[in-house]
């Protein structure tokens, strides 16, 4: 290590994500996403937005449901 650091062009929070900006990965096992692939082909989607659409009506069934 140097005895001293030069920080005087240093940027404070230059690396900060907020925490809402953060995407999180999700991991499906290999024989749901085989599904979800061939699914998404049928229809003619890519499987992102398949995915996401299942998931905004369960959340919304999940709603109604209580």
């Amino acid at each position: 290590m140097k005895k001293e650091y030069d920080f005087t062009r240093a940027e404070q929070g230059r690396f900060y994500t907020k925490p809402e900006d953060i995407v999180i990965p999700h991991y499906l096992k290999p024989s749901l996403e085989k599904s979800l692939r061939e699914a998404a082909i049928l229809r003619g989607r890519d499987p992102d937005s398949l995915l996401e659409n299942i998931l905004e009506k369960e959340l919304a069934l999940l709603k109604k449901i209580g």
